[in-house]
């Protein structure tokens, strides 16, 4: 049976279902981690997750069942079933408000885009949002819309909020850096 803290998120070994968490300043209680299946809804369009192509099924023996789009009950975020990617209109969305946040805004208050030293993942950090199991946190490239002939189907528009949504980010977290270094 997997425990953690629902509080902090946190396990350690040893951890007893209903006690006290062990991290300290915490004052959670260890309960058990819900099944994943149980925080969303599977939506009823099958698809083929791009990421498949990546790896050979025979060695890992995955089922090659299709596809699909699962929503979070909590914020409706949508995410595969395969990779745990954002449905694209997701991660578009939340790029568009991260644009739209003012860079003045703190950190975790708003919506941060950040990529990763792989090209093709990028991150997503929303308030409310600790990890994968309450809502999206990542975007990976494969997952965008693709044209008639393969070729990725972006707007100007598009990447320029994604562009935007970057820079600001970046922005927040030198402004949350600064108030820490302040503190210390």
């Amino acid at each position: 049976m997997d425990l953690h803290c629902k509080k902090c998120l946190c396990s350690q070994t040893g951890d007893v279902l209903g006690a006290a968490c062990r991290t300290p300043g915490c004052g959670g209680v260890i309960e058990k981690v819900p099944e994943f299946k149980t925080l969303v809804d599977e939506l009823p369009e099958p698809m083929t997750c791009p990421r498949r192509s990546e790896v050979d099924m025979t060695i890992f023996k995955v089922p090659t069942s299709p596809d699909h789009w699962q929503r979070f009950k909590t914020n409706g975020n949508r995410v595969c079933s395969y990779c745990g990617s954002l449905h694209p209109d997701d991660w578009f969305a939340l790029v568009k408000e991260s644009a739209n946040a003012p860079e003045t805004a703190a950190y975790r208050d708003a919506v941060a885009i950040e990529p990763s030293d792989k090209r093709y993942k990028c991150y997503v950090h929303q308030p409310g949002v600790r990890n994968a199991c309450e809502g999206g946190i990542k975007f990976y490239m494969m997952h965008l819309p693709r044209g008639e002939g393969g070729e990725i189907s972006v707007t100007e528009e598009q990447k320029k909020e994604f562009a935007l949504a970057v820079s600001k980010t970046r922005a927040r977290f030198d402004k949350f850096l600064l108030t820490i270094r302040k503190d210390n």
